[in-house]
């Protein structure tokens, strides 16, 4: 999901490499314009996080610093629309609880682990369900409801239907 890498770069280059952007941008001996009234206007408690920020970047290996540079760029080119919907998912995130990032995290992981092929699969199956109109959606919830409440047996009797029904219309396209 190329949404997902935008939004990780993203939460790294708003923890890390905004702040200093403008020392990084200009050089380390010469700040950028308004940069120092910035400082001057910032308390103390910014100062030293600022500073904080600056040393991660300054010990970063280099092709880590290459890399968030490329993503700064990429960055800086989105349409405003889209930095706004990066930064709306951003705010979401962090008022997530915990428990919940984890899943998600997790839920990330097994994405990226899962073969191109059944990802666009997935992908097209899900702009199916988008397209539908929200009775259609209501109603395909009503039907997984009801099959979560099945027996194991049930389930079971349900899955190799769908199976057999899978294998003869794979018969039939070949």
């Amino acid at each position: 999901m190329k949404g997902n890498r935008i939004i990780s770069a993203t939460l790294f280059l708003l923890a890390v490499w905004l702040p200093a952007s403008t020392v990084i941008a200009q050089g380390e001996n010469e700040p950028a314009p308004g940069a120092l009234e910035r400082w001057r206007q910032m308390g103390p408690q910014e100062k030293q996080e600022l500073r904080e920020r600056y040393e991660r970047w300054k010990s970063l290996p280099p092709g880590e610093k290459t890399d968030l540079q490329k993503r700064f760029e990429t960055w800086r080119k989105l349409p405003p629309d889209e930095k706004a919907t990066i930064r709306n998912n951003f705010q979401r995130w962090q008022n997530l609880p915990p428990q919940q990032r984890e899943r998600l995290r997790e839920r990330w992981e097994q994405w990226r682990k899962l073969p191109p092929e059944r990802r666009d699969a997935l992908k097209q199956r899900f702009e199916k369900l988008r397209e539908l109109s929200p009775e259609q959606r209501r109603e395909l919830r009503e039907k997984f409801r009801e099959r979560e409440n099945r027996s194991p047996e049930e389930k079971r009797a349900f899955r190799e239907r769908l199976r057999e029904k899978f294998q003869r219309r794979q018969k039939a396209e070949d």
